[in-house]
């Protein structure tokens, strides 16, 4: 069972951070795996007793294990954001995290789909017609493509998020911010069928239930594999895809960074990366001594 003081910083996340529910199971699944580290390695110490010591060797463990660094260094970022908070509150003097350091990675550059196949993807009926959530699941993947949000913030969206008449989406992000997106009139169109009552969800099952996140999942996975472009098929790969069409097409990388909701634009910046590809291919194709 978890320590009591894991469902109390559970609920600060929640309740006082507004952070959504998946990023608040994320952070108290990893402390519950660090405290059951800690308790085979002595029954007496608890999360609010460890020392920097005994969270170093979970991370040590982790590696060992093979778990990859990004995931290692999530758990690291969940330490973190729970000792700050045993702090605010008193409970302890010290941080043990404050001298560990994130481990390091090569970043990966990020898989997409490129824009002609995506168009293809988004026209083709015949890749709808023989589903009966085909209209909803490839408006589901138009809105991905379209906007560039995340799989959390799209179950999140309610029919008063749309604003018909500025075309715009308001898109409940990460920390409990909010941003807007602009919306073609075609986009608009389209949407208008789905809407309901203002706080109702814009998109459901067949039994008007709230999207989840694997169903999410798995509708996009089913429609990118029929691409045969990418090795990972989520949501997240249209959302590479969308920034990547959009730097590939001239936009400036602030507005990007704004539209996918970044907090900095570090984050942001990978993209230019993958249009360097592109660069590349046109240099060698134009230059008369490439």
């Amino acid at each position: 069972m978890n320590e009591p003081i894991i469902d109390e910083f559970a609920g600060y996340l929640k309740y006082q951070r507004r952070y959504s529910p998946h990023t608040v199971k994320g952070y108290t699944t990893d402390l519950d795996l660090l405290s059951k580290h800690l308790s085979t390695l002595d029954p007496s110490v608890s999360l609010i007793t460890a020392g920097t010591r005994q969270l170093r060797s979970w991370i040590v463990e982790l590696k060992r294990i093979g778990v990859e660094p990004a995931s290692i260094n999530r758990k690291i970022s969940s330490m973190r954001s729970f000792y700050r908070y045993l702090l605010y509150k008193g409970v302890i003097k010290t941080n043990p995290v404050s001298r560990l350091q994130n481990v390091s990675r090569k970043r990966a550059l990020p898989e997409f789909v490129p824009d002609y196949k995506m168009q293809n993807l988004l026209d083709n009926d015949e890749y709808y017609a023989n589903h009966p959530d085909g209209p909803r699941d490839r408006m589901i993947l138009e809105l991905f493509y379209d906007t560039g949000i995340r799989s959390a913030e799209l179950i999140g969206l309610r029919c008063g998020d749309i604003d018909f008449d500025r075309r715009t989406l308001t898109v409940h992000g990460k920390g409990g911010k909010t941003r807007q997106i602009p919306l073609t009139d075609t986009m608009c169109r389209r949407l208008r069928p789905y809407i309901t009552e203002a706080s109702s969800p814009l998109f459901t099952t067949q039994r008007g239930r709230p999207l989840y996140a694997k169903m999410v999942y798995n509708i996009v996975h089913r429609y990118l594999e029929l691409t045969l472009s990418v090795h990972r098929s989520s949501p997240h790969t249209i959302r590479h895809s969308f920034a990547t069409a959009m730097l590939n097409n001239g936009a400036d990388l602030n507005a990007i960074k704004e539209l996918l909701g970044h907090a900095n634009l570090t984050a942001t910046q990978v993209y230019t990366h993958v249009s360097y590809d592109k660069l590349n291919q046109i240099y060698k194709q134009a230059h008369p001594r490439a």
